[in-house]
Protein backbone atom coordinates (compact mmCIF):
# COMPACT_ATOMS: atom_id res chain seq x y z
CA UNK A 1 0.00 0.00 0.00
CA UNK A 2 1.30 3.41 -1.03
CA UNK A 3 1.46 5.55 1.87
CA UNK A 4 -0.13 9.58 1.93
CA UNK A 5 3.18 11.71 1.75
CA UNK A 6 1.33 13.67 4.20
CA UNK A 7 1.28 10.76 6.67
CA UNK A 8 4.73 10.31 5.98
CA UNK A 9 5.75 13.58 6.83
CA UNK A 10 3.85 13.45 10.23
CA UNK A 11 5.49 9.97 10.91
CA UNK A 12 9.10 11.50 10.46
CA UNK A 13 8.14 14.78 12.53
CA UNK A 14 7.27 12.67 15.34
CA UNK A 15 10.25 9.96 14.83
CA UNK A 16 12.20 12.97 15.28
CA UNK A 17 10.67 14.48 18.42
CA UNK A 18 10.62 11.46 19.98
CA UNK A 19 14.48 10.81 18.90
CA UNK A 20 15.31 14.35 20.43
CA UNK A 21 13.40 13.26 23.53
CA UNK A 22 15.59 10.30 23.94
CA UNK A 23 19.30 11.66 23.10
CA UNK A 24 18.05 14.65 25.52
CA UNK A 25 17.76 12.13 28.34
CA UNK A 26 20.46 10.58 27.18
CA UNK A 27 22.45 13.64 27.27
CA UNK A 28 20.84 14.85 30.78
CA UNK A 29 21.62 11.61 32.11
CA UNK A 30 25.47 12.29 31.41
CA UNK A 31 25.54 15.69 32.71
CA UNK A 32 23.95 14.54 35.73
CA UNK A 33 26.55 12.08 35.90
CA UNK A 34 29.40 14.27 35.03
CA UNK A 35 28.41 16.21 38.02
CA UNK A 36 28.66 13.49 40.50
CA UNK A 37 31.75 14.62 42.49
CA UNK A 38 33.94 11.68 43.52
CA UNK A 39 36.87 12.71 46.86
CA UNK A 40 39.85 12.67 44.90
CA UNK A 41 41.54 10.32 47.81
CA UNK A 42 42.99 6.69 47.46
CA UNK A 43 44.14 4.50 50.26
CA UNK A 44 46.96 1.81 49.23
CA UNK A 45 47.75 -1.06 51.00
CA UNK A 46 51.25 -2.45 50.94
CA UNK A 47 53.81 -4.99 52.56
CA UNK A 48 56.32 -2.65 53.95
CA UNK A 49 56.16 0.57 55.59
CA UNK A 50 56.98 3.65 52.85
CA UNK A 51 59.18 5.76 54.86
CA UNK A 52 62.56 3.83 56.08
CA UNK A 53 66.25 5.75 56.95
CA UNK A 54 66.15 8.06 53.83
CA UNK A 55 62.61 9.42 54.08
CA UNK A 56 59.64 8.58 52.10
CA UNK A 57 60.28 5.94 49.33
CA UNK A 58 61.18 8.11 46.67
CA UNK A 59 59.57 5.58 44.06
CA UNK A 60 56.52 4.38 46.23
CA UNK A 61 55.71 7.94 47.03
CA UNK A 62 56.80 10.21 44.45
CA UNK A 63 57.41 12.53 47.36
CA UNK A 64 61.50 13.29 46.09
CA UNK A 65 62.27 12.93 42.37
CA UNK A 66 65.18 12.28 40.85
CA UNK A 67 67.61 13.91 38.02
CA UNK A 68 67.08 10.76 35.91
CA UNK A 69 63.96 8.50 35.99
CA UNK A 70 64.08 4.99 34.05
CA UNK A 71 61.02 4.77 31.88
CA UNK A 72 58.76 1.38 31.81
CA UNK A 73 61.78 0.28 29.43
CA UNK A 74 64.11 0.78 32.12
CA UNK A 75 65.78 3.30 30.12
CA UNK A 76 67.28 6.37 31.25
CA UNK A 77 64.48 9.53 30.65
CA UNK A 78 64.94 12.94 31.54
CA UNK A 79 63.77 14.03 35.30
CA UNK A 80 65.00 17.27 37.02
CA UNK A 81 67.88 16.94 34.47
CA UNK A 82 66.66 17.97 31.02
CA UNK A 83 69.89 16.56 29.52
CA UNK A 84 73.60 15.41 30.31
CA UNK A 85 76.70 14.59 28.49
CA UNK A 86 80.23 12.99 28.74
CA UNK A 87 83.36 14.16 27.90
CA UNK A 88 85.14 12.49 25.55
CA UNK A 89 87.67 10.80 27.80
CA UNK A 90 84.47 9.31 30.20
CA UNK A 91 85.71 11.65 33.26
CA UNK A 92 83.40 14.72 32.75
CA UNK A 93 79.60 14.47 32.85
CA UNK A 94 77.62 17.95 32.10
CA UNK A 95 74.22 18.16 32.95
CA UNK A 96 71.54 20.64 32.27
CA UNK A 97 68.81 21.41 34.68
CA UNK A 98 65.14 21.69 34.86
CA UNK A 99 64.24 24.93 35.99
CA UNK A 100 60.91 26.43 37.84
CA UNK A 101 61.23 23.85 40.28
CA UNK A 102 60.84 24.32 43.88
CA UNK A 103 61.17 22.15 46.89
CA UNK A 104 57.67 21.61 49.42
CA UNK A 105 59.42 24.11 51.38
CA UNK A 106 59.40 26.97 48.94
CA UNK A 107 63.13 26.79 48.48
CA UNK A 108 64.32 26.99 44.51
CA UNK A 109 65.65 23.92 43.13
CA UNK A 110 69.46 24.71 41.18
CA UNK A 111 72.78 23.91 40.56
CA UNK A 112 73.96 24.63 44.30
CA UNK A 113 70.83 22.54 45.47
CA UNK A 114 71.93 19.73 42.84
CA UNK A 115 75.03 19.61 44.05
CA UNK A 116 74.12 19.50 48.06
CA UNK A 117 71.76 16.62 47.15
CA UNK A 118 74.82 15.09 45.34
CA UNK A 119 76.94 15.22 48.13
CA UNK A 120 75.00 14.29 50.10
CA UNK A 121 74.16 10.96 48.81
CA UNK A 122 77.92 10.21 47.78
CA UNK A 123 78.51 10.34 51.79
CA UNK A 124 75.59 8.40 53.03
CA UNK A 125 76.16 6.15 49.39
CA UNK A 126 79.56 6.22 49.18
CA UNK A 127 80.63 4.73 45.23
CA UNK A 128 76.97 3.84 44.26
CA UNK A 129 77.55 7.41 41.34
CA UNK A 130 81.19 5.77 41.16
CA UNK A 131 84.75 7.42 41.93
CA UNK A 132 83.67 10.80 41.91
CA UNK A 133 86.15 13.45 42.34
CA UNK A 134 84.36 16.49 42.53
CA UNK A 135 81.19 18.37 41.83
CA UNK A 136 81.10 22.16 40.22
CA UNK A 137 78.73 24.37 39.83
CA UNK A 138 78.54 25.71 36.31
CA UNK A 139 75.67 28.56 36.51
CA UNK A 140 72.46 28.00 37.96
CA UNK A 141 71.30 25.26 36.39
CA UNK A 142 74.13 23.51 34.76
CA UNK A 143 76.68 21.13 37.09
CA UNK A 144 79.77 19.08 35.88
CA UNK A 145 80.28 15.87 37.81
CA UNK A 146 83.88 14.76 37.20
CA UNK A 147 85.67 10.93 37.64
CA UNK A 148 88.98 10.40 38.58
CA UNK A 149 87.96 7.31 36.08
CA UNK A 150 85.64 6.70 33.85
CA UNK A 151 82.00 5.49 35.38
CA UNK A 152 80.16 3.71 32.56
CA UNK A 153 76.75 3.39 35.06
CA UNK A 154 76.20 6.46 36.10
CA UNK A 155 73.30 7.90 34.35
CA UNK A 156 71.60 5.05 35.62
CA UNK A 157 73.07 5.33 39.26
CA UNK A 158 71.30 8.82 39.35
CA UNK A 159 67.73 7.33 39.56
CA UNK A 160 69.12 6.10 43.16
CA UNK A 161 69.79 9.74 43.92
CA UNK A 162 66.84 11.62 45.38
CA UNK A 163 67.26 15.42 44.83
CA UNK A 164 66.70 16.65 49.05
CA UNK A 165 66.06 20.21 50.41
CA UNK A 166 68.76 21.07 52.77
CA UNK A 167 65.89 21.65 55.68
CA UNK A 168 65.23 18.02 55.85
CA UNK A 169 68.63 17.27 56.59
CA UNK A 170 70.59 16.96 60.05
CA UNK A 171 74.27 17.42 60.76
CA UNK A 172 74.54 13.94 60.91
CA UNK A 173 73.35 13.43 57.31
CA UNK A 174 70.01 11.75 58.58
CA UNK A 175 66.76 12.35 56.86
CA UNK A 176 64.48 14.27 59.51
CA UNK A 177 61.80 15.37 56.79
CA UNK A 178 61.09 14.58 53.78
CA UNK A 179 61.29 17.23 51.84
CA UNK A 180 61.72 17.10 47.90
CA UNK A 181 60.28 18.23 45.07
CA UNK A 182 57.65 15.68 43.41
CA UNK A 183 53.71 16.08 42.93
CA UNK A 184 53.10 15.09 46.63
CA UNK A 185 54.35 15.96 50.03
CA UNK A 186 54.21 14.19 53.43
CA UNK A 187 51.17 15.52 55.79
CA UNK A 188 51.26 12.89 58.42
CA UNK A 189 53.61 9.47 58.90
CA UNK A 190 52.85 7.22 61.93
CA UNK A 191 55.73 5.07 61.75
CA UNK A 192 54.49 1.25 61.08
CA UNK A 193 50.96 2.14 60.33
CA UNK A 194 50.60 4.62 57.83
CA UNK A 195 51.67 7.80 55.62
CA UNK A 196 49.61 10.69 53.88
CA UNK A 197 50.49 12.67 51.35
CA UNK A 198 48.38 15.62 49.93
CA UNK A 199 49.27 17.13 46.55
CA UNK A 200 51.69 19.61 45.83
CA UNK A 201 49.48 22.40 44.12
CA UNK A 202 53.17 24.18 43.18
CA UNK A 203 53.94 20.85 40.98
CA UNK A 204 56.48 22.07 38.22
CA UNK A 205 54.71 18.99 36.34
CA UNK A 206 50.96 20.57 36.86
CA UNK A 207 48.30 19.93 39.46
CA UNK A 208 48.09 16.30 40.28
CA UNK A 209 44.09 15.05 40.06
CA UNK A 210 43.94 12.90 43.45
CA UNK A 211 44.33 15.24 46.70
CA UNK A 212 45.32 12.70 49.02
CA UNK A 213 46.92 9.65 48.88
CA UNK A 214 46.87 7.33 52.41
CA UNK A 215 49.92 4.45 52.08
CA UNK A 216 48.65 1.91 55.00
CA UNK A 217 51.39 -0.62 55.81
CA UNK A 218 49.88 -3.80 56.25
CA UNK A 219 52.53 -6.45 56.60
CA UNK A 220 50.13 -9.91 56.39
CA UNK A 221 49.45 -10.76 53.26
CA UNK A 222 46.32 -12.38 54.14
CA UNK A 223 45.13 -8.94 56.02
CA UNK A 224 46.07 -7.21 52.32
CA UNK A 225 43.56 -8.92 50.44
CA UNK A 226 40.96 -9.15 52.69
CA UNK A 227 40.93 -5.18 52.92
CA UNK A 228 41.03 -4.52 49.50
CA UNK A 229 38.20 -6.95 49.14
CA UNK A 230 36.07 -5.31 51.05
CA UNK A 231 36.92 -1.25 50.15
CA UNK A 232 38.49 -0.43 53.18
CA UNK A 233 41.76 0.35 50.25
CA UNK A 234 41.36 1.12 46.76
CA UNK A 235 44.92 -0.58 45.57
CA UNK A 236 47.14 -2.78 46.46
CA UNK A 237 51.25 -1.60 44.97
CA UNK A 238 54.53 -2.70 45.61
CA UNK A 239 56.57 -5.41 44.40
CA UNK A 240 55.39 -7.99 46.46
CA UNK A 241 51.98 -6.69 47.43
CA UNK A 242 50.30 -9.44 46.37
CA UNK A 243 51.14 -13.41 46.93
CA UNK A 244 51.11 -15.63 43.52
CA UNK A 245 48.32 -17.90 45.65
CA UNK A 246 45.81 -14.75 46.39
CA UNK A 247 45.50 -13.56 42.50
CA UNK A 248 42.92 -16.35 41.37
CA UNK A 249 40.69 -14.96 44.36
CA UNK A 250 41.15 -11.54 43.62
CA UNK A 251 40.73 -12.07 39.36
CA UNK A 252 37.00 -13.66 40.45
CA UNK A 253 36.31 -10.69 41.43
CA UNK A 254 34.22 -8.45 39.66
CA UNK A 255 35.05 -5.28 41.11
CA UNK A 256 38.36 -5.35 41.54
CA UNK A 257 41.50 -5.83 38.46
CA UNK A 258 44.77 -7.42 39.09
CA UNK A 259 48.07 -6.21 37.12
CA UNK A 260 50.71 -8.02 36.47
CA UNK A 261 54.30 -7.01 35.05
CA UNK A 262 57.59 -8.68 34.89
CA UNK A 263 59.79 -6.68 37.54
CA UNK A 264 63.16 -6.36 38.44
CA UNK A 265 63.39 -7.86 41.41
CA UNK A 266 64.70 -11.59 41.08
CA UNK A 267 65.39 -14.32 44.29
CA UNK A 268 68.33 -16.61 44.73
CA UNK A 269 69.25 -18.52 47.42
CA UNK A 270 72.24 -17.31 49.82
CA UNK A 271 74.90 -19.82 51.64
CA UNK A 272 77.66 -19.02 54.26
CA UNK A 273 80.35 -20.65 52.05
CA UNK A 274 82.84 -19.92 54.43
CA UNK A 275 81.77 -22.45 57.09
CA UNK A 276 81.03 -26.66 56.90
CA UNK A 277 78.90 -27.99 55.23
CA UNK A 278 78.65 -24.90 52.43
CA UNK A 279 82.46 -24.29 52.70
CA UNK A 280 82.96 -27.30 49.95
CA UNK A 281 81.31 -26.50 46.58
CA UNK A 282 80.86 -29.98 45.78
CA UNK A 283 77.63 -29.46 48.39
CA UNK A 284 76.68 -26.49 46.97
CA UNK A 285 76.31 -27.78 43.59
CA UNK A 286 74.13 -30.91 45.08
CA UNK A 287 72.35 -28.41 46.54
CA UNK A 288 71.26 -26.78 42.98
CA UNK A 289 71.04 -30.07 41.57
CA UNK A 290 68.47 -31.08 43.97
CA UNK A 291 66.10 -28.24 43.80
CA UNK A 292 63.23 -28.39 41.13
CA UNK A 293 63.03 -24.80 39.61
CA UNK A 294 60.27 -25.36 36.81
CA UNK A 295 58.17 -26.85 39.75
CA UNK A 296 58.72 -24.21 42.36
CA UNK A 297 57.82 -21.76 40.07
CA UNK A 298 54.26 -23.85 38.60
CA UNK A 299 53.42 -24.86 42.35
CA UNK A 300 54.89 -21.95 44.76
CA UNK A 301 54.90 -19.48 41.99
CA UNK A 302 51.34 -20.33 40.51
CA UNK A 303 53.37 -19.45 37.07
CA UNK A 304 53.83 -16.04 38.30
CA UNK A 305 57.78 -15.64 37.68
CA UNK A 306 60.58 -17.10 35.61
CA UNK A 307 63.24 -19.74 35.97
CA UNK A 308 66.82 -18.66 35.84
CA UNK A 309 69.71 -20.49 34.61
CA UNK A 310 72.35 -18.05 35.62
CA UNK A 311 72.66 -15.12 37.90
CA UNK A 312 71.72 -12.37 35.39
CA UNK A 313 67.73 -12.14 35.32
CA UNK A 314 65.84 -12.54 32.26
CA UNK A 315 65.03 -8.46 32.26
CA UNK A 316 68.83 -8.30 31.28
CA UNK A 317 68.47 -10.62 28.53
CA UNK A 318 71.65 -8.98 26.26
CA UNK A 319 73.75 -9.21 29.50
CA UNK A 320 72.49 -12.97 30.55
CA UNK A 321 74.92 -15.43 29.83
CA UNK A 322 74.15 -17.61 25.99
CA UNK A 323 74.57 -20.68 28.07
CA UNK A 324 72.84 -22.20 30.81
CA UNK A 325 75.40 -22.44 33.52
CA UNK A 326 73.01 -23.81 36.54
CA UNK A 327 71.39 -27.13 36.68
CA UNK A 328 68.81 -28.37 38.61
CA UNK A 329 66.34 -31.25 38.95
CA UNK A 330 69.14 -34.31 38.83
CA UNK A 331 68.50 -35.99 41.77
CA UNK A 332 71.01 -38.70 41.05
CA UNK A 333 74.14 -36.06 39.83
CA UNK A 334 72.98 -34.15 43.69
CA UNK A 335 73.50 -37.75 45.72
CA UNK A 336 77.04 -38.50 43.70
CA UNK A 337 77.96 -34.92 44.52
CA UNK A 338 77.25 -35.35 48.49
CA UNK A 339 78.81 -38.55 48.27
CA UNK A 340 81.94 -37.47 46.39
CA UNK A 341 82.14 -34.97 49.59
CA UNK A 342 81.69 -37.43 51.94
CA UNK A 343 78.21 -37.46 52.67
CA UNK A 344 76.78 -40.94 52.53
CA UNK A 345 73.69 -42.64 53.79
CA UNK A 346 75.32 -45.23 56.29
CA UNK A 347 72.50 -46.48 57.98
CA UNK A 348 69.48 -47.11 55.25
CA UNK A 349 67.48 -44.22 56.61
CA UNK A 350 67.57 -41.86 53.51
CA UNK A 351 69.08 -39.84 55.46
CA UNK A 352 73.15 -38.98 54.24
CA UNK A 353 75.91 -38.46 57.07
CA UNK A 354 79.76 -37.24 57.65
CA UNK A 355 81.45 -37.71 60.69
CA UNK A 356 78.86 -39.53 62.10
CA UNK A 357 76.56 -36.19 62.10
CA UNK A 358 73.30 -36.00 59.74
CA UNK A 359 73.12 -33.85 57.02
CA UNK A 360 71.16 -30.85 59.13
CA UNK A 361 70.49 -27.12 57.96
CA UNK A 362 68.50 -24.02 58.98
CA UNK A 363 66.79 -21.75 56.36
CA UNK A 364 66.68 -18.70 57.83
CA UNK A 365 63.83 -16.54 56.24
CA UNK A 366 63.08 -12.68 56.84
CA UNK A 367 60.12 -12.29 58.60
CA UNK A 368 59.00 -8.91 56.45
CA UNK A 369 59.77 -10.46 53.34
CA UNK A 370 57.57 -13.85 53.73
CA UNK A 371 54.84 -11.51 54.33
CA UNK A 372 55.50 -9.85 50.57
CA UNK A 373 56.85 -12.96 48.60
CA UNK A 374 55.78 -16.90 49.62
CA UNK A 375 59.31 -17.87 50.56
CA UNK A 376 57.74 -20.13 53.71
CA UNK A 377 56.07 -22.06 50.28
CA UNK A 378 59.63 -21.65 48.73
CA UNK A 379 61.14 -22.48 51.23
CA UNK A 380 58.79 -25.96 52.05
CA UNK A 381 59.27 -27.02 48.43
CA UNK A 382 63.14 -26.52 48.61
CA UNK A 383 62.57 -28.50 52.01
CA UNK A 384 61.25 -31.55 50.24
CA UNK A 385 63.54 -31.75 47.24
CA UNK A 386 66.69 -32.03 49.72
CA UNK A 387 64.78 -34.63 51.96
CA UNK A 388 64.79 -36.52 48.59
CA UNK A 389 68.67 -36.96 48.74
CA UNK A 390 68.91 -37.31 52.45
CA UNK A 391 69.17 -33.86 53.02
CA UNK A 392 67.26 -32.13 56.44
CA UNK A 393 66.66 -28.80 55.95
CA UNK A 394 64.61 -26.86 59.32
CA UNK A 395 63.00 -23.58 57.99
CA UNK A 396 63.21 -20.51 60.52
CA UNK A 397 61.13 -17.34 60.14
CA UNK A 398 62.70 -14.77 62.07
CA UNK A 399 61.85 -10.91 62.43
CA UNK A 400 63.49 -9.00 59.63
CA UNK A 401 65.89 -6.91 61.83
CA UNK A 402 66.94 -10.22 63.70
CA UNK A 403 67.86 -11.33 60.80
CA UNK A 404 69.95 -8.78 59.59
CA UNK A 405 71.85 -9.29 62.74
CA UNK A 406 72.72 -12.85 62.38
CA UNK A 407 73.75 -12.43 58.82
CA UNK A 408 76.57 -9.86 60.00
CA UNK A 409 77.04 -12.05 63.16
CA UNK A 410 77.88 -15.15 60.18
CA UNK A 411 74.64 -17.12 61.71
CA UNK A 412 72.89 -17.56 58.86
CA UNK A 413 73.96 -20.84 56.80
CA UNK A 414 70.88 -20.34 54.09
CA UNK A 415 68.39 -17.79 53.06
CA UNK A 416 66.63 -16.75 50.33
CA UNK A 417 67.50 -12.71 49.04
CA UNK A 418 65.30 -10.84 46.81
CA UNK A 419 67.35 -8.53 44.44
CA UNK A 420 66.91 -5.63 42.37
CA UNK A 421 69.41 -3.86 39.80
CA UNK A 422 69.19 -0.40 37.94
CA UNK A 423 71.85 -1.68 35.30
CA UNK A 424 73.20 -5.13 35.01
CA UNK A 425 76.24 -3.79 35.46
CA UNK A 426 75.61 -2.10 38.88
CA UNK A 427 73.13 -5.09 39.28
CA UNK A 428 76.56 -7.55 39.26
CA UNK A 429 78.28 -5.28 41.66
CA UNK A 430 76.02 -4.82 43.36
CA UNK A 431 75.17 -8.15 44.36
CA UNK A 432 78.94 -9.74 44.37
CA UNK A 433 81.76 -7.58 44.36
CA UNK A 434 82.98 -7.76 48.16
CA UNK A 435 82.03 -4.01 48.69
CA UNK A 436 78.78 -4.24 46.70
CA UNK A 437 75.56 -2.62 48.17
CA UNK A 438 73.95 -6.35 48.43
CA UNK A 439 77.32 -7.98 49.25
CA UNK A 440 77.50 -5.52 52.46
CA UNK A 441 73.95 -5.83 53.47
CA UNK A 442 72.96 -9.41 53.33
CA UNK A 443 75.94 -11.27 52.90
CA UNK A 444 78.83 -10.34 55.14
CA UNK A 445 79.87 -13.46 55.81
CA UNK A 446 78.82 -15.18 52.63
CA UNK A 447 81.90 -14.65 50.50
CA UNK A 448 84.64 -12.45 49.04
CA UNK A 449 86.11 -13.16 45.73
CA UNK A 450 88.92 -11.24 44.27
CA UNK A 451 88.78 -12.01 40.86
CA UNK A 452 84.93 -10.90 40.82
CA UNK A 453 86.03 -7.90 42.14
CA UNK A 454 88.45 -7.20 39.45
CA UNK A 455 86.15 -8.64 36.85
CA UNK A 456 83.38 -5.58 37.98
CA UNK A 457 85.31 -3.11 38.67
CA UNK A 458 86.98 -3.41 34.79
CA UNK A 459 83.26 -3.27 33.50
CA UNK A 460 81.90 -0.23 35.25
CA UNK A 461 85.07 1.55 33.85
CA UNK A 462 83.95 -0.10 30.38
CA UNK A 463 82.06 2.26 27.94
CA UNK A 464 81.87 -0.20 25.07
CA UNK A 465 78.69 -2.50 26.08
CA UNK A 466 80.39 -5.03 24.03
CA UNK A 467 83.02 -5.69 26.16
CA UNK A 468 81.70 -5.13 29.37
CA UNK A 469 78.89 -8.04 28.50
CA UNK A 470 82.02 -10.48 28.64
CA UNK A 471 83.33 -9.34 31.49
CA UNK A 472 80.34 -9.64 32.89
CA UNK A 473 80.00 -13.31 31.25
CA UNK A 474 82.97 -14.36 32.86
CA UNK A 475 81.78 -13.00 36.43
CA UNK A 476 78.59 -15.48 35.68
CA UNK A 477 80.39 -18.48 35.24
CA UNK A 478 82.30 -17.83 38.20
CA UNK A 479 79.51 -17.53 40.21
CA UNK A 480 78.04 -20.79 38.41
CA UNK A 481 81.58 -22.78 38.78
CA UNK A 482 81.54 -21.65 42.62
CA UNK A 483 78.11 -21.77 43.36
CA UNK A 484 78.44 -18.63 45.39
CA UNK A 485 74.45 -18.12 45.35
CA UNK A 486 71.47 -20.17 43.57
CA UNK A 487 69.75 -18.51 41.20
CA UNK A 488 65.63 -19.05 41.68
CA UNK A 489 63.65 -17.13 40.03
CA UNK A 490 62.95 -13.15 38.14
CA UNK A 491 59.47 -12.06 39.59
CA UNK A 492 56.37 -11.20 38.09
CA UNK A 493 54.85 -8.58 40.16
CA UNK A 494 51.60 -8.67 41.15
CA UNK A 495 49.45 -5.78 41.83
CA UNK A 496 45.36 -4.81 42.00
CA UNK A 497 42.83 -2.08 42.60
CA UNK A 498 39.32 -1.72 42.61
CA UNK A 499 37.26 -0.88 39.76
CA UNK A 500 36.61 2.74 40.53
CA UNK A 501 40.47 3.86 40.36
CA UNK A 502 41.74 5.04 36.80
CA UNK A 503 45.05 5.68 35.20
CA UNK A 504 47.62 3.57 37.39
CA UNK A 505 49.95 1.89 35.46
CA UNK A 506 52.73 -0.54 36.81
CA UNK A 507 56.21 -0.09 36.39
CA UNK A 508 59.14 -2.84 36.53
CA UNK A 509 60.81 -1.12 39.46
CA UNK A 510 57.54 -0.27 41.18
CA UNK A 511 57.24 3.54 40.49
CA UNK A 512 53.78 4.76 41.23
CA UNK A 513 52.40 6.76 38.85
CA UNK A 514 50.22 9.15 41.53
CA UNK A 515 50.01 12.29 39.25
CA UNK A 516 48.31 10.19 36.74
CA UNK A 517 45.34 8.57 38.62
CA UNK A 518 41.93 9.14 39.92
CA UNK A 519 38.87 8.17 41.39
CA UNK A 520 35.71 7.68 39.23
CA UNK A 521 32.06 7.02 40.89
CA UNK A 522 31.67 3.24 41.13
Amino acid sequence: MRMNKKIKTISLAICLVFLGVVLAGCAGQQAEEAKVEVPQEVIAGLGRDPVGARGAHPYLTRVFEQLVILDAEMKPRPGLATSWEVSEDGLTWTIRLREGVKFHDGTPFNAEMAKFSLDWGTRVRPGLLGPVDRIEIVNDYIIKVIHSEPYAPFVRSLFFFVMISPAAIDEEDRVIESIGTGPFKVEDHQPGDKLVLIRNEDYWGGIPRLERVTLRYIPDPTTRVMALEAGEIDMIIDTGGILPEQAPVLEANPEIEVMTIHGVVHHHIGFDTTTPPFDDVRVRKAISYAIDTESLVRYALEGYGTVMRTSVPPLHKDWMHPETLFEFNDQDRARELLQEAGWVDTNGDGIVEGDREEFRVTMHLAGGWVGRWPYKTIAEVMQADLREVGIIMDIEVVDTGLWREMMERGDVEMTLIPIAGISPRSAVRDTFHSEGGMTVATNPPFFSHPRIDELTEAAMKETDDAKAQRLLFKVQEIVAEEVLMIPLFEEVMINAVRDNIRGYKLHPWFIVNWEDIYVVAP
